[in-house]
């Protein structure tokens, strides 16, 4: 019995440095949040977020605060600090943090950069919440910042732009980058009356481009011009100032045909059936719509009018081709049918560079291939958007309130790739007033389906349900795609679908019995007999096809399967592929008393400047690895982008703490010259000067205390931290 347990002992230990996961919280006082995250070229890490205070920042680690942020408002926001952690590529280390002025920002929402995945980094762009009136621009922010953190750490803004948002615009963020620098941006309201718009930004300075084929035009003399190219504008091109997409059906006509044939227009759905309208907003309306008279007179052909409680869309989710620079946009519509049903009708829409209609897809039949047309009442939208490079497809996460006759389409009947299937093939069970994601893949060049699948875990306590997976990875859980079983909530992430160099596609997601891996370092109990499941984040990776799972695993509080206590505390907002695994950031919930709710997550390997436990409300990363993840294509490529790379170099200071001097020894057998500076660790520089792989720093007329010290040499980069007393 001893030789079994040493045994098991000795396996786990092998599984777990062989993944080398880790799972750990941060911050002290009850309010941090990791938001993003992405790993640079270099290999280090970049991961925003918020927190209250900066006391849990170790003394040591590099502070920059963020300049050119005062035309950002955020006079009725909670005092909070936006931030930006540059971790070293193990995340053993924190080697910088950037800062807004407290109180400038609610938060770092998002970080992107305008390369592809896996190539040399670009240029950085973030966006974050802010709280003000519609007059200052309140809602959210997006600005550039000035380096890159692998040339040097940035400490500015090159521009920053506030976006006037409310719900969902605002806490989606829906914006992407093109691979000139441009920025797509949707400002305003969702399935309101006022107003909701697509900008383009220019990525030197930030303002609102003209874009030659959108059909509104903003002139520099006041008042508006409809068409297209811009180019055939009174006074040329030169007399607009910038142009828009709007979303508003009360005196507007975009997204809709302009003449009687482009209305009628008849043409095949991206999936074996028909369609009729060369614009996704045709269905909706009994007639095209007349630019200088614009009309809003329903139904559309199908039995479908645009709400009249809510004339401005839903447009929730950019995505932008990094070699193309095409745009695809996600919306939806709030609509009624002809008994005054309420619906929500998605669109996913492919506009070329030039801003001219490529394709749309409405993500189910109008009209099927059997002839018949068909409404679809499961209310449908479009949660996330993402590009497989490798495939040639973009990538969409929607969701679906319930479950009718007509949905989103199904894994295994897709037109164009009869034999294909998906993990979950279609929605199952009699549960209808919940809300379950799904994933498609179309093609960039016309739209066509090539893959789907569903994603709906399980319902607790469901029965129906199939046979086991043979699959190893799946041991012991049924296959949704036999028995029928009831299926519960399941909410894709917004805005933070990733896809990664094979075009596997990585989600976070909210379920309830959620399928696990075999590898997946923390599991869902299996259904029947071996405990009660919880409400859960969780992170998964689809392969290529959608089809498999390389890996499901939760990150939530380990919670009593007799009872079902402890969990459905975690909340996760980011992540991305890494070589060798998934990151995922997040947070634990605290209650109101701001006391952590339920248990704590089952942390791993924190590192010294993570936490075991909560602290009230506590920001959450997870770096989950495993042989199924593996794929050196999603390796960061260390060339040179438009900056030189930066990496740790073995270092050694002695004595440390020093009294009126010490020796800085760089241990690698390098003949740089270096450029050094010691610094506190509130920023303030003390000394500095070059030198070659040894020096003596003189210490004896500093004052007492901890200090920071820095070198850099071209393409390299080491903070060491030194202390001082006399």
């Amino acid at each position: 019995m001893r030789i079994f347990f040493l045994l098991l002992f000795i396996l786990c230990q092998e599984r777990v440095l062989a993944q080398q996961d880790m799972l750990t919280y941060a911050g002290n006082a009850g309010n941090e949040t990791f938001y993003d995250v992405m790993q640079l070229s270099d290999g280090s890490f970049l991961v925003v977020g918020a927190a209250s205070n900066l006391d849990w920042i170790p003394s040591e680690v590099p502070r920059t605060l963020l300049g050119n942020t005062n035309g950002i408002y955020n006079s009725l926001g909670t005092n909070q600090f936006g931030i930006l952690l540059h971790f070293s590529a193990d995340l053993q280390m924190m080697l910088d943090l950037v800062y807004f002025p407290q109180g400038r920002v609610e938060n770092v929402r998002f970080i992107k950069t305008d390369t592809e995945p896996y190539m040399p980094t670009g240029h950085l762009y973030i966006s974050g919440t802010t709280n003000d009136t519609r007059a200052n621009g309140g809602g959210y922010f997006i600005g550039k910042l000035n380096h890159n953190f692998i040339d040097q750490t940035p400490d500015s803004l090159v521009w920053a732009v506030n976006n006037w948002a409310e719900g969902l615009p605002k806490e989606t963020q829906p914006w992407d980058v093109a691979p000139n620098g441009a920025v797509y941006c949707v400002q305003g309201q969702n399935h309101a009356y006022d107003w909701g718009v697509m900008y383009c930004l220019d990525g030197n300075s930030g303002e609102r481009k003209v874009v030659e084929n959108w059909r509104t035009h903003w002139l520099k003399a006041g008042g508006e011009w409809r068409g297209a190219p811009a180019a055939a504008a009174p006074g040329g091109k030169g007399a607009l100032d910038y142009s828009g997409i709007v979303f508003k059906a009360w005196g507007r006509c975009d997204l809709r045909s302009w003449s009687q044939t482009d209305f009628q227009l008849v043409q095949p759905d991206e999936n074996g059936g028909v369609k009729i309208g060369r614009w996704p907003l045709d269905a909706f309306f009994a007639s095209p719509c007349d630019p200088l008279n614009p009309s809003n007179n329903g139904p559309g052909y199908s039995g479908y009018s645009v709400a009249s409680c809510c004339p401005v869309y839903g447009a929730s989710s950019v995505a932008v081709d990094r070699r193309s620079g095409d745009v695809y946009l996600g919306m939806n519509v709030k609509t009624v049918t002809t008994n005054g049903t309420p619906d929500f009708e998605p669109a996913l829409i492919a506009f070329d560079s030039s801003g001219a209609l490529r394709w749309w897809s409405r993500l189910y039949h109008e009209i099927t291939p059997a002839g018949d047309t068909v409404n679809s009442l499961p209310d449908q939208y479009i949660d996330a958007l993402g590009i497989d490079y490798a495939h040639n497809e973009v990538v969409v996460g929607a969701r679906c309130h319930g479950n009718n006759t007509e949905n989103f389409w199904e894994g295994d009947h897709i037109a164009a790739n009869p034999g294909a299937f998906g993990f979950q093939n279609r929605f199952t069970g009699s549960n209808g007033n919940i809300h379950i994601s799904w994933l498609g893949k179309l093609a960039l060049s016309n739209g066509i389906l090539h893959h789907s699948t569903y994603m709906a875990e399980y319902a607790e306590g469901t029965g129906g349900l199939g046979a086991p997976f043979s699959d190893p990875l799946l041991a012991g859980w049924p296959n949704p795609n036999s028995g029928w079983p009831n299926v519960n909530t399941t909410r894709m992430a917004k805005n933070n679908l990733k896809v990664n160099s094979n075009g596997s596609v990585a989600v976070i997601a909210q379920g309830r019995r959620t399928i696990t891996t075999h590898n997946a370092y923390q599991q869902m109990v299996l259904p029947a007999y071996n405990g009660k499941s919880c409400w859960n984040a969780f992170v998964r990776m689809y392969n290529p096809e959608l089809n498999q799972l390389a890996y499901s695993g939760l990150v939530v509080g380990q919670w009593d399967t007799l009872t079902q206590d402890g969990g459905g505390n975690t909340e996760l907002y980011g992540l991305f592929k890494t070589q060798k695994g998934l990151i995922c950031v997040g947070k634990h919930t605290a209650g109101s008393n701001n006391i952590p709710i339920g248990n704590a997550i089952p942390v791993t390997q924190v590192p010294g400047w993570g936490k075991s436990v909560p602290e009230g409300e506590s920001a959450i990363l997870a770096w989950f690895q495993a042989e199924t993840l593996d794929l050196a294509g999603d390796n960061p490529i260390v060339a040179p982008a438009i900056n030189p790379k930066k990496r740790e170099v073995g270092v050694s200071i002695f004595p440390n703490p020093s009294n009126s001097s010490c020796t800085v020894q760089i241990e690698d057998n390098l003949d740089d010259n270096w450029v050094w500076r010691l610094f506190s660790v509130s920023g303030q520089t003390a000394a500095s000067g070059s030198c070659l792989n040894k020096f003596c720093l003189k210490t004896e007329c500093l004052p007492p205390g901890v200090y920071v010290l820095e070198l850099r040499s071209g393409q390299y980069l080491v903070h060491k931290k030194l202390q001082i007393q006399h």
